[in-house]
């Protein structure tokens, strides 16, 4: 929906009081926090003052004050600063790769500060708009190089990378001749400041650099790396706080994706304006970033093991079942239609961390 676009704030807030389970309040606010639109908008362009590559840092300074109910228009660029970009080799992309040795790929620009959010709350973020720019691009590391980045790279020792025309108009790339993809664009990294009890690294390069800043590798709990495809235009992502302001930080933008991610990236692009409207939430706190899109709810688990991953997010979706209002239910209940109707899909398997996600489809609920 758009900015201008005016909504009652019973029709807003209707299905966000849905989701809160866990530990937050058992009922609804009587008072929402903002009224969607309602607030001012902003602009946050990328550039070198504005954007991290593949660190996030609570001391950067904001590069935005805003306040909950504004919306900010977010230019991203691509990875490495936009040095991958048409033309550049796969020997660029090793040399980018290497010179950030434990950060991301990853382009973020940010980060956002939002006036009165402290850890324990959470921040409602609802993604109105996506515009992207006109090329993007896949590519997968030399397997003899990079042993471990992607799942076959061990079966791929000299890397490939493929650059594509994005047509915007129709949303749609030429693969190769035959073969025409449309674009569903989301943003494969979006977060918001670190979570300081993050646990140690079970597996490749350390977390935190000696600045103490936090590598955009790995998904967790601020949400960071997810490569959760379904975050597209129209969603709403809630994320616990763990730092004063929140910090809100997006890049890795993509165009398209396949659950897995197997090779190493998506459709890599960019984007001239992700809007975001950051919702600020005393009354609901979450423990793992959750979703929702107009058709779902989507529960999410990261971990380095795929199982344990698998049950991070299938708990997450029977907490939220067992503690609804619409129709109640036990946890029993909610164990098993979790298993009746849960899909969960494997988001990614290529940023250490692997992730799951678990969608509920909100038609089950027919109780006026």
């Amino acid at each position: 929906m758009s900015s201008s676009k005016k909504i009652p704030a019973l029709l807003v807030f209707c299905s966000v009081n849905l989701i809160c389970t866990g530990t937050m309040a058992q009922s609804a606010p009587e008072k929402p926090a903002a009224k969607s639109g309602a607030g001012k908008h902003y602009t946050l362009p990328a550039n070198k003052d504005t954007v991290q590559w593949g660190w996030f840092d609570p001391a950067e300074k904001p590069k935005l004050v805003v306040d909950s109910g504004d919306s900010i228009s977010i230019e991203t660029l691509r990875h490495g600063m936009d040095e991958v970009k048409p033309g550049a080799s796969m020997d660029d992309i090793v040399k980018l790769r290497l010179a950030n040795p434990g950060g991301g790929p990853h382009s973020v620009t940010g980060p956002i500060f939002v006036n009165g959010a402290e850890p324990g709350d959470t921040l409602e973020i609802r993604i109105k708009k996506i515009v992207i720019k006109d090329s993007g691009f896949n590519f997968n590391l030399p397997g003899k190089q990079f042993p471990t980045v992607g799942l076959l790279a061990p079966e791929f020792p000299e890397g490939h990378v493929e650059y594509f025309k994005l047509d915007l108009k129709t949303m749609t790339t030429e693969f190769k001749p035959g073969i025409l993809l449309r674009l569903k664009p989301f943003p494969g990294t979006i977060a918001v400041g670190p979570d300081p009890n993050e646990p140690k690294e079970k597996a490749g390069p350390p977390i935190h650099d000696a600045k103490g800043r936090t590598s955009t590798l790995r998904p967790w709990k601020n949400g960071s790396n997810m490569d959760v495809n379904e975050l597209q235009e129209g969603s709403t992502i809630y994320f616990p706080v763990f730092q004063k302001g929140g910090l809100i930080w997006t890049g890795d933008s993509h165009c398209l994706q396949g659950n897995g991610e197997v090779n190493l990236t998506a459709l890599e692009c960019s984007y001239k304006e992700i809007e975001i409207e950051p919702i600020l939430r005393k009354d609901l706190h979450i423990d793992w970033p959750r979703a929702e899109t107009a058709t779902h709810w989507i529960f999410m688990g990261f971990d380095e093991d795929l199982n344990e991953a698998m049950k991070i997010a299938v708990r997450e979706t029977v907490n939220f079942l067992a503690e609804q209002k619409m129709v109640p239910m036990s946890r029993e209940e909610a164990y098993a239609l979790t298993s009746i109707v849960g899909d969960c899909r494997v988001s990614q398997v290529v940023d250490i961390r692997k992730g799951v996600h678990c969608m509920i489809p909100k038609s089950i609920f027919v109780k006026k």
